[in-house]
C-alpha cells in the first residue's frame, strides 16, 4: 500500500513540474513572439532598392556558364561562347555607365522615400485613437507620395531596361546559333537561376513597379521567353 501511495505522489509531482515547465516555455514563447504593439512579430527589413538590378544591368560570370553548359574540349566553341558573354557583358556595362548618375540619384531618393512612408506607417499605427478624417488625409498623401515615387522609377528605368533586354535576346539569338538544344537549354535554365538570385520574390512593392511585372518587357517586340 505504501509503495502504490509513493508511486502516485512521484507521478503527480512530476506531472505537475512538466507542466510549470511547458507554462513556463509558453511564456518566454509569447514574450518573445510579442515584440512589437499589438504582440506582433516585427517586420523583417525591407529590401534595399537598387535601380541597376531593376533595369537588369548585372553581369554574367563567363567562367561559371561556360562551366554549366559543358561544352567538354571543343576549344573554338568554348572561345566563341566566351566571346558572345564577355561582348554582352561590356555593352550592359556601359549602359550601366551611361546612366550611373541617374540611378544612383534614383536610389537615394527611392530609399529615403521608403523610409519616410515605413515611418508614417508605424507612427499611424502607434496613434489609431485619432480622428478618423486626420487618419485617411494622412493615408491618403502617403499614398500619393508612393504612387510619385513608382511613376518616377517606371519614367527612369523603362528605357534602360528595354535597352538590357534588346542586348540579352541579341545574346541569346547569338548563343542558340553557336550551341545545340541540349546546351542551349543549359544556358537559358542557368540565365534564369542568374536572375532569380539578383531579384528574389521578397522584393518590395516599389521595386516591383519599377520592373513593371515580369510580364512588361516580355511584351515588347522581338522579346524572347527567356527576357525580364
Amino acid at each position: 500500500m505504501r509503495i502504490l501511495l509513493l508511486t502516485i505522489c512521484v507521478l503527480s509531482f512530476s506531472f505537475a513540474h512538466s507542466q510549470t515547465g511547458e507554462g513556463g516555455q509558453g511564456s518566454q514563447r509569447g514574450a518573445s513572439q510579442g515584440r512589437g504593439p499589438n504582440n506582433q512579430q516585427p517586420r523583417q527589413e525591407m529590401r534595399v532598392f537598387n535601380a541597376f538590378e531593376v533595369a537588369g544591368i548585372f553581369s554574367y560570370d563567363t567562367d561559371e556558364a561556360l562551366k554549366k553548359l559543358k561544352l567538354k574540349k571543343n576549344k573554338t566553341l568554348i572561345q566563341d561562347v566566351r566571346k558572345a558573354i564577355v561582348d554582352y557583358n561590356n555593352k550592359v556595362s556601359e549602359i550601366g555607365l551611361l546612366n550611373k548618375g541617374n540611378f544612383d540619384t534614383l536610389n537615394i531618393y527611392v530609399n529615403a522615400a521608403r523610409e519616410v512612408a515605413m515611418s508614417n506607417r508605424n507612427q499611424n499605427g502607434s496613434n489609431r485613437q485619432m480622428n478618423s478624417s486626420g487618419g485617411n488625409s494622412q493615408m491618403g498623401s502617403g499614398n500619393d507620395a508612393m504612387r510619385n515615387v513608382r511613376k518616377l522609377v517606371r519614367e527612369k528605368i523603362e528605357p534602360v531596361k528595354w535597352d538590357v533586354e534588346a542586348e540579352e535576346n541579341a545574346l541569346n539569338i547569338n548563343l542558340e546559333s553557336l550551341l545545340n538544344e541540349k546546351q542551349y537549354e543549359k544556358w537559358l535554365k542557368y540565365q534564369k537561376k542568374v536572375k532569380e538570385a539578383l531579384n528574389p520574390k521578397s522584393q518590395s512593392n516599389i521595386q516591383n513597379s519599377g520592373q513593371m511585372g515580369r510580364g512588361g518587357g516580355q511584351g515588347r517586340p522581338g522579346s524572347t521567353g527567356g527576357m525580364r
